[in-house]
């Protein structure tokens, strides 16, 4: 469903009557079809690739044989369910009473229990295909424990992360009393999503890092934007006369969800296909195919029913068609995940192919330096696709600004987009390439997320741009900018952004990673790398924020004191790394053997170097949060004494006034001087 900006405003305005989809007795029938017909689809396609023969299929048990995609069709129609309607309620939908606000009833109550349910049942069928999983690799008639085997196995281990996190979903959303709890549910089913992302092909993919993150992203874009569509199809009763409301809020949503599908899509086809002839030549090229036939079909349907809102009888056929297309789409998607490739996505674990399996790509050639960094590069094509997305919203919003006729500083333009573009560095380029081979490679990678793209990122301003750039809610209800401003403004926000806190954070995070096993998790498994990645972006963002930010604190902090936390902060991080450099023992020890790329000498002075870059180069983000603060102080004075002019101006200068007068009471005067408005400070 994609903004049809033709409609007037008075228009959009106006409430339109129910379109004619199935009454509420039908949606439970229409949401079981669906299952239904997805589950036909899965089977048919895993029958059409030969994933069902019993040559290639082992076991050939017809528990798992059958079960797995009809459990798989119940699982992934449970997850957009839970996300589809946590999403109206969070973001969608307004209060049936402005005076609600944030208090869930009515409509927005009811959805938040059937998004609570739906998780139930989400984490039901991911434990069952957990205990299929292990029962297909036990083989059939075996007895073995299933339990302990899924346990065993990371693909086990992983349906049981996500199990558990649509339980936690499933009890906040069903307790929740007001969208912040249902919104923190929502959070918790996101982080199901995701974590799907690492089960299947993509797990074990040459390619992980790109094929974990494209199938992550792919899951992502699935759920947000065939989530709310399949729940404003089978719910429309309860959705009510809000429809063309939630329908107009959803498009932005639904356009994202496409654009998503699409480069993921295209990530995981070039990682799995040998080339666009295999879509035509292969089976599993042409389930490729036909899945984004099918997607474009549902994009095409959705723009063309955004604009057939007032008409019933279109609109019902149209979402029905949708509807269908969906559940096919999904059957087809695991049809997909039950078949094999045509490029295999294992590599035995011998020789040089060791380490490909192991990080997932080669190191490069040309021996690490100072010129590999900006020479040689290891695409992460999902962030750089989240960089140049950053990127182009805050473009969009400067553009927006423009035509309204505002003005946007072009010195919080530039250094916005520079860190856009130091973040594709940090992912993408030289350090990303060596960073899980070399500690002192790794280090750069350190100090450019928490010391280069956050002050960039934090002198761009970017929630002052939102909120001027995007138009408030006036219904109640939380929109994206309204979500931003109640976090900034928390009670959360007040304690991390206080000095000695947000310092804290953002330097004893270092002895808690690096002295500890969580360093070498971090190398060894991606999702450990991820969050890294996001841990050292959000706390230098949050320590520069604190300092140097533009956008509104919950409190502001007085210059000279943020100066202290400056000196004191970096000095500690300075010191952290003469501590890595005297260190008697490597770092990440058993990740750097089991690579077994250099000798232990080698390794010491690569960690020698690694804290020697931490050390001397936090010299060069000191100086720089040094002038930026004395610059923002100087400001700050010149501010203050140009506002306290124009006051003067105003009132007659009534506070110089009142002191004069309280200076006279002291010596016991009893009327002014000629001469007391001439010399008010030395009487």
């Amino acid at each position: 469903m994609t903004l049809d900006r033709s409609r007037t405003a008075e228009e959009a305005s106006t409430p339109v009557p129910d379109p004619g989809l199935p009454p509420r007795r039908r949606g439970p029938l229409l949401v079981a079809a669906a299952v239904v017909l997805a589950a036909v689809v899965a089977l048919l396609a895993t029958l059409s690739t030969g994933a069902l023969a019993p040559d290639t299929l082992v076991p050939t048990s017809a528990l798992v044989t059958w079960g797995t995609p009809i459990a798989r069709a119940l699982h992934h129609g449970a997850l957009l369910g839970t996300i589809g309607a946590a999403w109206i309620v969070v973001l969608l939908l307004p209060p049936a009473r402005r005076e609600d606000g944030t208090r869930l009833r009515g409509p927005r109550a009811r959805l938040a229990r059937l998004a609570g349910v739906c998780a139930a049942v989400w984490a039901g069928a991911s434990l069952t295909l957990m205990l299929l999983g292990a029962d297909e690799a036990a083989g059939a008639g075996s007895g073995a424990d299933l339990l302990a085997i899924a346990l065993s196995t990371e693909l086990g281990r992983i349906q049981l992360g996500v199990a558990i996190a649509a339980g936690l979903a499933a009890l906040l959303l069903l307790v929740a009393r007001s969208t912040t709890f249902a919104a923190w549910g929502l959070a918790t089913a996101m982080f199901g999503v995701l974590l799907l992302g690492f089960a299947g092909h993509a797990g074990a993919s040459i390619d992980h890092t790109n094929a974990v993150n494209a199938m992550a992203l792919h899951l992502a874009g699935m759920a947000i934007w065939g989530g709310p569509l399949l729940v404003m199809l089978c719910c429309p009763r309860v959705i009510g006369d809000s429809m063309p409301v939630v329908v107009r809020r959803f498009s932005p949503w639904a356009l994202a969800g496409i654009v998503a599908l699409a480069i993921s899509g295209l990530v995981n086809a070039s990682i799995r296909l040998d080339g666009i002839g295999e879509l035509v030549t292969t089976p599993y090229g042409r389930l490729v195919a036909l899945k984004a036939v099918g997607l474009t079909a549902i994009a095409v349907l959705g723009a063309v029913q955004r604009r057939r809102l007032g008409d019933r009888l279109r609109f019902r056929h149209l979402a029905l068609t949708e509807a269908v297309l969906l559940a096919a789409v999904v059957g087809l998607s695991i049809g997909l995940s039950r078949s094999a490739p045509p490029v295999p996505q294992t590599v035995p674990a011998v020789g040089e192919l060791r380490i490909l399996a192991l990080v997932g790509h080669l190191p490069p050639a040309r021996p690490f330096g100072l010129a590999t960094l900006f020479t040689q590069f290891e695409p992460d094509w999902i962030a750089t696709a989240i960089a140049a997305a950053f990127a182009g919203l805050y473009l969009a919003g400067v553009v927006r600004l423009t035509r309204r006729g505002d003005r946007w500083s072009l010195a919080r333009t530039i250094p916005f987009v520079l860190g856009c573009v130091a973040l594709w560095w940090v992912t993408s380029g030289g350090a990303a390439a060596w960073g899980r081979f070399r500690f002192d490679a790794h280090m750069v990678q350190h100090m450019a997320l928490m010391m280069i793209v956050p002050p960039l990122w934090v002198l761009g301003a970017p929630v002052t741009l939102m909120s001027r750039a995007l138009a408030p809610r006036t219904d109640g209800s939380r929109g994206i900018r309204e979500w931003v401003l109640a976090a900034l403004h928390s009670r959360y926000s007040r304690i991390v952004s206080f000095p000695p806190v947000a310092g804290a954070i953002f330097a004893g995070s270092l002895v808690v990673f690096y002295f500890t096993p969580l360093f070498e998790l971090a190398m060894r498994e991606h999702a450990g790398h991820v969050l890294m990645t996001v841990h050292f972006l959000l706390a230098g963002y949050l320590f520069a924020w604190v300092l140097i930010g533009v956008d509104p604190a919950p409190k502001p902090l007085n210059p000279a004191l943020k100066l202290v936390m400056l000196l004191i902060t970096l000095s500690f991080h300075a010191f952290f790394g003469v501590a890595v450099v005297s260190a008697t023992w490597i770092l990440g020890a058993g990740w750097f053997e089991q690579l077994g790329m250099y000798g232990p000498e080698q390794l010491e002075l690569i960690q020698r170097r690694g804290g020697s870059i931490m050390w001397g180069v936090s010299e060069i983000p000191t100086l720089f949060y040094a002038i930026i603060l004395a610059v923002m102080w100087t400001r700050s004075d010149d501010r203050l004494a140009r506002q306290y002019d124009r006051k003067a101006a105003r009132d007659g200068d009534a506070d110089l006034t009142a002191y004069n007068a309280y200076l006279r009471s002291l010596r016991g005067d009893q009327g002014p001087t000629k001469d007391d408005g001439d010399r008010p400070r030395t009487d």
